[in-house]
């Protein structure tokens, strides 16, 4: 049966290999839900990244009126609600308004997070996203307690980030990267709160590992279902 128009995910085509990565995980769990040959109902609207990627994080004179313009063209596709594949993009969409929900990386995680009674994380991101506010400050607000690597592992943690943005990454990378998921394991659940290190997430194949980027995924996938 073709879903209808109303049930179709947006998904805002940015860097190229993340937003691979969620087609394809959105792909494969549907695939693992429905068998056959289903594929996951969407529409991919892509942006050119160089009109927004200089201007991260937090640029947001610039940043706001293009990534308004851009979600406001994906929302005219008919879609019911929309995923952006780059978690620190978010504090921009956060300060624009649109007429149709955008599945947020950090309202999912507080919400997995209380489901799960889990309320002590150490977040892994970007150098930025680890030294800034933003999502510390929402997830405290939750009493959500949030501890950072140490510096020297911040250092590690971003350059594994840029490594897999450019498509070098090596297997000795993801072998120090894990090491650091599984040091930080040991007190704490690690939140991944970037979509390039998304892409070694289920490699690492922990439960104590909660990734923003496959929170998102997982929601679209229940909204098939509803």
């Amino acid at each position: 049966m073709i879903k209808k128009q109303s049930e179709v995910l947006g998904i805002l085509g940015l860097g190229s290999r993340s937003t691979l990565f969620y087609l394809e995980q959105l792909n494969t769990q549907f695939h693992t839900l429905k068998g056959d040959y289903h594929t996951f109902p969407s529409i991919t609207h892509t942006v050119d990244f160089n009109t927004i990627n200089p201007y991260l994080p937090n640029q947001f004179n610039t940043l706001k009126p293009v990534v308004k313009q851009q979600i406001t063209s994906l929302f005219k596709d008919n879609v019911h609600s929309c995923i952006v594949p780059n978690i620190t993009l978010h504090e921009t969409i956060d300060q624009l308004q649109f007429d149709k929900p955008i599945l947020h990386p950090i309202t999912l995680s507080i919400q997995h997070l209380k489901a799960q009674n889990i309320s002590n994380v150490i977040v892994f991101g970007s150098l930025y996203t680890m030294s800034s506010d933003y999502i510390t400050n929402q997830l405290h607000s939750e009493n959500i307690t949030v501890t950072l690597p140490s510096k020297s592992d911040q250092i590690t943690i971003d350059n594994c980030r840029k490594k897999l943005y450019s498509y070098s990454e090596t297997d000795t990378d993801f072998e120090e990267y894990k090491a650091l998921a599984e040091k930080y394991n040991k007190t704490s659940i690690v939140l991944i709160a970037c979509t390039e290190l998304s892409l070694w997430t289920i490699a690492l194949n922990s439960k104590k590992v909660v990734d923003m980027a496959l929170l998102q995924i997982n929601k679209a996938i229940q909204r098939t279902r509803q």
